[in-house]
């Protein structure tokens, strides 16, 4: 059975790219990869970074709450872990803020080693930029990679950047697998990406091998091309 995970273990990754440990620090305390770490219930204030007119970084509150879900550590705190062991933390980051930090009297979180973890679109997000391929099994080489947007896309081999409406429409049959209902008409999903045309080889003719990426049975009906 396929669990469609929202974060990933380190050995799973390790698995999954066929690197060494050291390969893998490497790239957390060098910063070119966000390891995480899941909270349960903690007061936290999220916000931005700003500079003062000294050039110097000042922390500014956007929001405040008790938050469960996954914080990122600063390459420089991944550095210290896997130095010590283990280290207290009250300072993190997420995709959507630049700090992340405890609030009040609240203890340091404890994290270990073994607590470290990859969210999906962080490895998504690193397989798409630096065109790595996964050492997976062929059954799972069909599976869609895309970046948030759907502009950055890797299926079956190949990457593509795809432009605005091209996205929507990868969007759009994505969603659509993912309902169980893979088989699409093609003039609604054009039109509903707000193309104006409706014929998919010509809204595509731009990427070379788009039929790896996406299938037509023929008679107007199209889907992604992952079985």
């Amino acid at each position: 059975m396929h669990i469609d995970k929202l974060y990933f273990t380190l050995p799973e990754i390790l698995e999954r790219w066929s690197i060494s440990d050291s390969d893998l620090i490497y790239l957390a305390e060098n910063d070119r990869l966000r390891l995480s770490v899941r909270v349960y219930r903690v007061h936290i204030e999220f916000g931005a970074f700003e500079e003062t007119v000294d050039g110097e970084p000042v922390r500014i509150p956007r929001e405040q709450a008790r938050y469960s879900g996954l914080l990122d550590l600063h390459a420089h705190d991944v550095h210290q872990l896997f130095r010590c062991g283990e280290v207290h933390l009250s300072h993190f980051r997420t995709p959507k803020a630049d700090h992340a930090t405890l609030r009040g009297e609240v203890a340091p979180v404890l994290v270990l080693i073994g607590d470290l973890l990859l969210r999906r679109e962080e490895r998504d997000r690193f397989e798409i930029q630096t065109g790595f391929s996964a050492a997976v099994e062929q059954e799972e080489e069909r599976v869609l990679i895309a970046s948030a947007d759907y502009q950055e896309v890797h299926c079956n081999g190949h990457r593509f950047k795809l432009g605005p409406i091209q996205a929507e429409v990868v969007r759009a049959l994505h969603e659509a697998a993912g309902r169980g209902e893979s088989w699409q008409n093609g003039k609604v999903i054009l039109s509903g990406a707000g193309s104006r045309s409706l014929r998919m080889a010509d809204v595509f003719k731009s990427q070379a091998n788009w039929r790896s990426l996406i299938r037509s049975d023929g008679r107007g009906g199209y889907r992604l091309n992952l079985d």
